[in-house]
Order: structure tokens, then sequence, then C-alpha cells
């Protein structure tokens, strides 16, 4: 097929939404449990079980994961595609505006930031201060547009990433793994793209994620992305079907709410699937524990890298019914905006 930067870049945004919407229903099982309760590996939208976090979702809604990526982008392209505090602030409030994506989905690291952008006094807490419960998978799972918006400009990727995470997640473990899931979906997107030098982007982002990020950001406890994720890249590109890797993945790199499970798991998956759109997905879907998040991510650089044409037809117009967003139009905007930064007009 000819290459269309169009079709890669609505297939970042088809991926990524697959992939929360996917999740929703098997998020915080175990393989087995999934396996159980739906019959099969899930492969397509499913009803979220009342169990989970997603209970009350239609097959195709998606939850904070997605939701918050498109706002993010929205507001970006609102402004001109300047990446700026103002135009992040101005996403994430908008974003918390709705509550069927807020509410129930909204993470404590980013509620507490939104209330402080609302203008609300956050006293200190006495006693120990640490931000260990930053360090997690919050930015990454939103900053798949800014890979969208950077096709090939990996440092110019990683400068946006940073003033997109300190945000909301002012640690260096959380800026490399932002960094590593957008320096993928940027390199996924070009037409030379490649599942090589797709990870050699992710590891690129990462390195300079966490240098950076020891620089201007907080310490934190916890283990390095940018060594999980040698090791997720290892074990996907190693010996074994999908669907093993899938397990050794979870096992040893893990799948949980931490950024150095969920960031290096995700392009993991990527690595195990070849590169395929919705493998790549299933894989983070059926590993169980944070699934929607993983698979957000991992649908992301997925899409990017073969566009939306690889995923079944009734993906899209099923997600843009049930959630009421428009996201053809939004990846029109975003490919205008990466057009011009392509040829350096912004």
């Amino acid at each position: 097929m000819e290459y269309s930067i169009y079709d890669r870049i609505l297939g970042g945004l088809v991926g990524a939404g697959t992939g929360d919407a996917m999740g929703a229903a098997t998020e915080a099982r175990t393989t087995e449990q999934i396996r159980e309760y739906f019959g099969h590996l899930v492969t397509d939208f499913e009803t979220p079980p009342m169990d989970t976090f997603g209970a009350g979702n239609k097959p195709g809604q998606f939850t904070d994961d997605f939701s918050s990526a498109f706002f993010l982008a929205k507001s970006i392209v609102d402004n001109q595609g300047v990446v700026d505090q103002k135009a992040v602030q101005k996403a994430l409030i908008n974003w918390s505006e709705h509550t069927v994506f807020f509410d129930r989905f909204a993470g404590p690291t980013t509620r507490l930031a939104i209330r402080r952008f609302k203008g609300e006094e956050i006293g200190e807490t006495k006693g120990v201060q640490l931000v260990t419960r930053q360090a997690t998978n919050g930015s990454a799972m939103r900053i798949s547009p800014i890979g969208l918006l950077n096709p090939g400009n990996l440092d110019q990727t990683i400068a946006d990433a940073i003033t997109v995470t300190m945000i909301t997640h002012d640690n260096y473990l959380a800026l490399s793994g932002a960094c590593a899931v957008a320096c993928a979906v940027s390199r996924a997107v070009m037409e030379d793209a490649d599942v090589y030098n797709v990870l050699q982007a992710a590891l690129y982002g990462a390195a300079e994620g966490e240098r950076i990020g020891l620089e201007i950001a907080r310490d934190v406890a916890g283990p390095s992305v940018l060594r999980r994720l040698e090791l997720a890249i290892k074990i996907g590109l190693g010996h074994g079907s999908p669907e093993e890797k899938m397990r050794e993945i979870g096992d040893r790199v893990g799948t949980g709410l931490h950024v150095s499970e969920a960031i290096p798991a995700a392009i993991g998956f990527f690595a195990a699937n070849g590169g395929d759109a919705l493998g790549s997905i299933i894989g983070a879907v059926n590993v169980g524990y944070d699934t929607d998040t993983v698979a957000t991510m991992a649908g992301a650089i997925a899409g990017a890298f073969q566009g939306a044409t690889a995923y079944p037809e009734h993906f899209l117009p099923t997600m843009e019914s049930v959630n009421g967003l428009d996201i053809r139009g939004l990846a029109v905007q975003i490919t205008e905006i990466a057009k011009k930064r392509m040829k350096g007009g912004c």
C-alpha cells in the first residue's frame, strides 16, 4: 500500500483507542481469568465485567487512557501545534469536565494536579514526602500524540514530551517512560520505519528522558525504565510464539501501574508481534493487570507503524459513535501540523 502519513497518524489514534477500549474489559484480571470469563482471548471490543474499573462501559468505550490523549492532542491542535504549559493544563481541565471519562478512571497524581490548575489550595502534607506514587504510567498513557505531531524528529519529541509530563509527573522515571513511548511513535509514523528503528527510538527516548530528568526533575525510587525496556525488547525479539512472549513479559517485566512495568511491556508487545497492529494490542489486552493502559501505548506505536487500514473496519466507527469523539477529524488536524513540522514550518 502506498505510504500515507495521514493513514499512519490515524492509525496511531485508532490503535491507542482500540487498546484502551479492549483493555477496559480485561483490566485487573490474569490471563487465566480472562480466558475463564470470556471463554477465549479477547480480540475485539467486549462489555467490561461488572467487577472491574470499566464496569458500565459499552464495547468500544474509552477510559482515562485514550480519552486524555485525545483532549491533549485537541488542545495542542487548537494552540496551532505549540506544546506549552497552558495548552496542557487546558487539555487536562477540559478532560476533567467530561465525567464519563474522568470521574471513574483518573489517577491520583493527575487528579491532584488538575485541582491545582483549577486554583484549589492544596496544603502540604506532614511527614515524609516522597514521589514514589508519581512514578506511574499516567503521563505515558496520553503521550502518543506528541510523537504523531513530530514525525521522525526525536529530539523535538523529547522536548515536547518533557513539557507535557513535567506538569503532572515531575520525576525522572516518568520522563523516561513518556519519552520512550513518544519517540517510538514518532519513528513509527515515518515511511522508512521498521521494527528495529522503532525500538531503537524507544531506547533513545528512555535514555534521554532519564538523563534530562535527572537534571531537571525529582529523583524517585524505582527500577530503571531503560533497563526494563532492554529486557522487554530482548524477550520480544527472542524465541517463542507471541503468546509465550506475552506471558514472559508479564512474568519478568510486569504490566502494572509503575512506569518501569507498563511502558517497557507495551514496547515489548510491539517487538513480540513484529509490529503487527492488532497482534500488539491483543498481547497487551490478554496479559492481565493494567491492560487498558499497556494496550493503549502498544496500540499507539503499532498503529502508527502499520496505519489505520491494518485494523478491522468496524473499529473506528464503533469508537467514534460510542464515545462521541471525532477521531478522523483530529487525525486530519494533526496531519496538517505534522507536515508543516516536517518541512520546518512550525
